[in-house]
Formats: C-alpha cells, structure tokens, sequence
C-alpha cells in the first residue's frame, strides 16, 4: 500500500504535466492570436486603401458625366 505522501507526490507531478500541457497550449493560442491580430490590421489596410480607390473612381465617373454632359450640350446648340 502507498504512503499518503507518495500518493500526493505522484498526483503533484501528474498536476505538474497537466500544468505544463496547458501552458504549451496557452503560448500556442497567443501566438495563433497575434498572428490574427496582424492579419486583421492588414485586411484593414487594404480595405482602407480599396475605400479610397472608389472614391477616386466615383470622382472620376462624375467627372465622365459632367463631360457628357458638356457635350450634349454643344452637339444640341449646333
């Protein structure tokens, strides 16, 4: 029959494995964690920047219209 202390010694040390199984665990999430983290700022950054393409192309457009426009206007007055 065992000891009270060998039994609290071997449960220390089965404690001790689950602990560190955890731990190996909890670093892996962080990192899987900041690797999100930096995707997220990317995908923010190119939404950012495709924000920005349309508004230049919606500039644009209206820029096409008002020349359209514009040229209906002469081929009407002639």
């Amino acid at each position: 029959m065992k000891s009270e202390n060998e039994k609290l010694k071997e449960e220390i040390v089965d404690v001790s494995a689950e602990n560190e199984k955890l731990r190996k665990e909890l670093n892996a999430l962080k990192s899987e964690n900041s690797k999100m983290h930096m995707r997220v700022a990317q995908l923010h950054l190119e939404i950012a920047a495709l924000y920005q393409e349309i508004q230049n192309l919606q500039k644009d457009l209206e820029a096409f219209k008002a020349q359209l426009k514009g040229g209906d206007r002469r081929d009407k007055k002639t």
